[in-house]
């Protein structure tokens, strides 16, 4: 902060992993005061705000009061600020490669993510630069190198702007996540799925969520159904080491148990016919282990949350056919399917689908 260039304002402070979401709540309750930059002291931020906060703002930018603290503070008065990466390169790149420039990118609590074209390559740092003065809130931009591969779902990256390790913790609804990004797959695109998911479990109901990475699904479930029991699996000794600490760092420790090992191995050895509800968020591999959620089902059935990649020439329809037959096959029947949708694009041809299986 250059104090000597500014002036006092009322500020929120708040730590770096609540940032984005506090910035998201304070510009819809239209609080946010663009006349000043934001501070930056230690792990948190400093947020220009116009106003004290009413009783009832407060909580809707943290769960606890605690969370946040507002003070008086000489903050740099600012410039305007870009409203997008291609108008914080305008100036940057040659007119020819700004249409190159991705139109967003993923940021998992203070780590941007972003995938640029070859085109780009000589530019990669300066448009890490750009992301960090779109965003003040960031520490640390990272460039995709590799895709999603492997039986843990991790890829590569290059760092192009900011400094620090690849662990963040990212804020989804009122949970924590730690996460290295370098070692653990975890999409911040699936945060509304996650929500359609849990907020349909109801009372005591036991889930199993067979590929649960660091927890997001585990963790959004107990907190959201507090009678639930989930049994987060998963086989990436990384992932599982977060998991745990997730689970303790949002207090469900009653009601998720963190199991390391093979889905498959797991259901059959202690969680055979146990389940209201599973969850196949591996969206490669899904299709393989459809014996073994249905095998983790009760005998009365249940709900299976599936997910799978498919080409965009795929048909819902054709898509929602192919795993009856599958499931009818393996001596179970489908019910109803409430849902079935697209969820994301994976790239221009490829993109992500979820299906909510009512199975008997």
């Amino acid at each position: 902060m250059r104090q000597s260039l500014g002036n006092e304002t009322l500020a929120i402070r708040v730590p770096v992993h609540m940032a984005e979401r506090t910035i998201r709540v304070l510009r819809k309750l239209q609080l946010l005061d663009d006349k000043f930059e934001f501070g930056r002291s230690n792990q948190t931020l400093i947020i220009p705000i116009i106003r004290e906060l009413s009783e009832s703002e407060a909580p809707q930018i943290a769960e606890e009061r605690d969370g946040i603290a507002v003070e008086r503070t000489i903050l740099t008065e600012a410039r305007r600020r870009p409203r997008d990466l291609r108008e914080a390169m305008d100036k940057r790149l040659p007119q020819a490669m700004i249409s190159k420039l991705p139109r967003s990118f993923d940021i998992i609590g203070d780590i941007a993510i972003l995938e640029l074209a070859h085109e780009l390559d000589q530019f990669a740092h300066s448009i890490g630069a750009g992301v960090l003065n779109l965003s003040p809130h960031l520490r640390l931009v990272l460039r995709k190198t590799s895709d999603t591969s492997g039986t843990f779902r991790t890829r590569t990256f290059d760092t192009i702007a900011g400094t620090g390790s690849t662990e963040t913790v990212y804020h989804e609804f009122s949970n924590l996540l730690r996460l290295d990004v370098a070692s653990v797959y975890f999409s911040p695109r699936l945060s509304h799925e996650r929500m359609r998911v849990a907020s349909q479990v109801n009372e005591r109901e036991r889930v199993i969520d067979m590929f649960a990475g660091v927890g997001p699904y585990s963790i959004l479930i107990a907190k959201t159904q507090p009678s639930s029991m989930v049994y987060s699996i998963d086989t990436n000794p990384e992932a599982f080491r977060y998991l745990r600490e997730n689970v303790l760092l949002n207090h469900v420790a009653d009601r998720v148990v963190p199991i390391l090992g093979d889905a498959r191995k797991i259901v059959a050895r202690s969680l055979k016919n146990v389940a209201d509800r599973v969850i196949m968020n591996l969206p490669s591999e899904s299709s393989h282990f459809m014996d073994v959620a249905l095998g983790a089902l009760q005998r009365s059935g249940g709900i299976i949350h599936y997910y799978a990649f498919a080409s965009r020439d795929e048909t819902i329809g054709n898509i929602t056919d192919s795993i009856r037959e599958e499931i009818a096959r393996l001596g179970r029947r489908v019910r109803s399917l409430p849902f079935a949708g697209v969820l994301k694009e994976i790239s221009p041809n490829r993109i992500q689908v979820g299906l909510d299986l009512v199975v008997q």
